[in-house]
């Protein structure tokens, strides 16, 4: 009997039998409507389930990664291309800037003491000051911390002190990450870890670094023993963008287009040998009639049955003659046709998907510009510039206002100039700030003419605008004082909001 939807005199046996169909109906219904990426049937059977972190990952292919990122660099053209751009677009010919901006107690400029600072870094920035093998200068150490970065995921920065290193007592040491051991992994005493030759403390901080001694040659051979030297957390800097949280290691920034990358060297190597093996128009001869005899020599060589030593066959070619094919045979043209017309297209496709990976424009990794146009280039590369805008403030954040105040510390003690000043005001002095290199306009008059709207309409700054050009503003305005106290004046361009027509009048 069933009442408003309901049946009455059903036994509650008869209802427990019916629940595991009910919920058989409904968990149909709701994988239906659950997300499909997590559904495994046959068509994504060979999709991983595996639910992995990234340190899992880099504890598994970390070492094979950075292998092949470095043959990435070596060895292929567009990875030589990538990594002089991470140099290009995140140092520069110019390396970073930096501005001291000490304060008074009022809140003004201290622009006597911080010119002071200034002048002593850039002392302290030059070749035989920076590093500790005084090759390098700051902008070089940093060029190539970039690209060891960029290729090997991660960089170990040293820092030294003591007399004999530079004209303040310490200097920066440049380390490779292959020194860390990806297989010394241990639990210590005390609640220690060490993971991949990294120790943590139970927060996940790092504390020390355990680095592989290289004793004896093995820095020929690329063999270190199973010794390691413990250095402080507080002596070093270990660079590396993280994916997740905790992470222990840096991660190749290639990775994602490395596979990629492999199949279209192979890719372009088969249709290059294939190319010239076509182009060398080869061809055989062919024997058709079965009473022309046994096969003959080439060029008066006898065979082992000793057939040949006429020279009837034709071996050579040259331009511009013609030869007799023997009696019994006929040519056999060898003429490999390939690449054809779709190898562009393959090509271009392939180093579109490499690009992604890498997260770069693709005109700019293969410098073909034959298929854009003025607006998707200047889309594509705005979208790229604030890629490497991104990236210089991490290496900002993580390697320049990190090894500031290292330095002066020691400058405030063993610079003749910086002697002067109290060390109590060490707060005050401790004022830098690092920007990246800027880049020209992509549209030079109208982006130059927007600015200046932005500057009328008191949304944009001055200062802003020559800070990213790259430049620091002060230099800028001091150049402008020297041009002005030598009677040069800046050209009076008129407002373009005063070139508009008035409005029509409206009826």
């Amino acid at each position: 009997m069933r009442i408003l939807g309901f049946e009455i005199g059903r036994s509650r046996a008869e209802d427990d039998v019916a629940v595991p169909a009910k919920r058989q109906y409904i968990a149909k219904g709701a994988q239906k409507r659950s997300f499909q990426s997590g559904i495994t049937d046959r068509l994504t059977s060979k999709w991983t389930v595996a639910d992995q972190t990234v340190n899992q990952s880099l504890l598994k292919n970390l070492r094979a990664m950075r292998a092949r990122s470095r043959d990435f660099a070596k060895n292929n053209e567009y990875g030589r291309k990538f990594f002089g751009m991470v140099r290009a677009n995140v140092v520069g010919s110019a390396g970073f800037t930096l501005k001291v901006n000490c304060l008074n107690q009022d809140g003004s400029c201290d622009h006597e003491d911080s010119k002071r600072i200034r002048k002593a870094y850039l002392k302290f920035a030059k070749p035989g000051n920076f590093d500790v093998t005084g090759k390098l200068s700051e902008t070089m150490f940093d060029m190539l911390a970039m690209t060891m970065i960029a290729r090997d995921g991660e960089v170990l920065v040293r820092k030294v002190t003591g007399r004999g290193f530079g004209v303040h007592g310490c200097q920066l040491q440049l380390l490779s990450a292959h020194l860390l051991d990806e297989e010394h992994n241990m639990d210590l005493a005390g609640g220690n870890r060490i993971r991949m030759g990294v120790e943590f403390n139970r927060w996940m901080k790092p504390v020390a670094y355990h680095l592989r001694i290289m004793n004896g040659n093995a820095d020929m051979h690329g063999t270190a023993g199973q010794r390691y030297e413990r250095v402080s957390a507080d002596e070093m800097l270990h660079l590396f963008v993280p994916e997740e949280v905790d992470q222990w290691r840096g991660v190749p920034w290639p990775f994602a287009a490395l596979r990629s990358a492999k199949h279209l060297e192979e890719f372009q190597e088969s249709a290059q040998v294939n190319a010239r093996v076509g182009a060398g128009k080869m061809g055989f001869f062919q024997q058709k009639d079965p009473e022309a005899g046994a096969p003959m020599g080439v060029d008066g060589e006898e065979d082992d049955a000793g057939y040949g030593g006429e020279g009837d066959f034709i071996d050579e070619a040259d331009p511009g003659t013609f030869n007799v094919i023997p009696d019994g045979y006929e040519f056999s043209e060898f003429n490999p046709s390939y690449p054809n017309d779709v190898y562009d297209p393959f090509v271009k496709s392939t180093l579109r998907t490499m690009a992604m990976g890498l997260l770069v424009s693709a005109h700019g990794l293969s410098g073909d510009l034959t298929d854009v146009n003025f607006s998707s280039i200047r889309s594509g590369t705005l979208d790229e510039r604030e890629m490497w805008k991104v990236i210089q403030n991490w290496y900002i954040d993580a390697k320049k206002m990190m090894i500031f105040p290292w330095w002066l510390t020691r400058a405030l003690m063993n610079d003749d100039d910086l002697k002067k000043l109290p060390f109590t005001k060490f707060e005050k002095y401790d004022a830098a700030e690092f920007f990246g290199r800027g880049w020209d306009w992509v549209d030079p008059r109208n982006d130059m003419l927007a600015a200046k709207e932005g500057v009328a309409l008191g949304v944009k700054s001055r200062a802003s605008i020559i800070r990213a050009n790259g430049r620091d503003p002060q230099d800028v305005w001091d150049e402008l004082d020297a041009e002005a106290d030598r009677g040069f004046t800046a050209p009076a361009v008129a407002s373009s909001a005063a070139k508009r027509p008035p409005p029509e009048d409206e009826d």
